[in-house]
């Protein structure tokens, strides 16, 4: 799984108890967390303060060789994260402007790919892994910035990642120019997605963004893999029962954080 090694994991928490005793400068904290992530502080030097943790997890995710993610995987990651910025532009205090209204109409169509659809959509399992993949590696990231302290800002897991959303925009953007078409609804946005995606690009193998094909046997073989799940029925009996991909479901992590605190 794309998730961090025994190896790095041990070695990082070798570093945090023979170092942190010492009280390390905040700049030496950060730069063994991104050792261990393997990226480049340079490469984090353009993006907001509160995805700097988010982006170094997401560029380590695209460097492991078991994570099968596609460009329209990364693409929907990113498009997510913008939902928080647009959310505190939208409502900063002030007098109206066009970039405001240009941020509102964009968050607006965020809400809306996001929101509950009937019939649901049906979950693809490629893309349940790769975010479960994208997940794992964010929690053990959490886990490492914590042991040294948080060199890194906390991103607010509540509006970093959404299900609905992240599952639909995978839905969408194949089949069109949905990344641009949306982006250009709100200038701000756009130059931060793009500071964002520069930053991934870097690490991302060279196969993410070559023209796609699909071959009859891989069709094939999708059309026996979906046979084999049975009906849409046994198919949600088979999500329910399992604890790892339970909160890849088309539901959003709000609800997922409301239903455990009600617990």
């Amino acid at each position: 799984m794309a998730i961090l090694s025994s190896t790095d994991f041990a070695s990082i928490l070798t570093w945090s108890s023979d170092y942190l005793m010492f009280q390390l400068p905040l700049a030496r904290r950060q730069m063994l967390l991104l050792e261990a992530l393997k990226v480049k502080q340079v490469v984090l030097e353009s993006i907001p303060t509160f995805l700097k943790l988010p982006i170094a997890v997401t560029c380590y995710w695209l460097q492991s060789t078991e994570a099968k993610a596609k460009l329209h995987h990364l693409q929907a990651l990113l498009l997510g994260m913008l939902r928080e910025p647009l959310h505190a532009i939208v409502n900063s205090p002030g007098t109206e402007d066009p970039q405001r209204g240009g941020a509102k109409m964009l968050y607006e169509e965020l809400c809306q790919v996001k929101a509950p659809m009937r019939p649901g959509p049906r979950v693809d399992l490629d893309t349940a892994h790769v975010f479960c993949q994208w997940q794992s590696c964010l929690q053990m990231g959490l886990y490492l910035n914590q042991l040294l302290s948080t060199p890194l800002p906390e991103p607010n897991l509540t509006w970093l990642y959404n299900g609905s959303l992240v599952h639909r925009l995978c839905q969408q953007l194949p089949a069109s120019s949905s990344v641009e078409s949306l982006l250009s609804l709100c200038p701000e946005a756009k130059q931060l997605y793009e500071h964002l995606f520069n930053a991934t690009k870097s690490y991302a193998p060279a196969e993410l963004f070559l023209p796609k094909t699909k071959s009859k046997s891989k069709k094939k073989r999708q059309k026996k893999k979906v046979a084999s799940l049975g009906t849409t029925a046994d198919a949600k009996h088979w999500y329910d029962r399992s604890n790892r991909f339970g909160p890849l479901m088309p539901e959003s992590l709000e609800e997922h954080v409301e239903n455990s605190e009600l617990e």
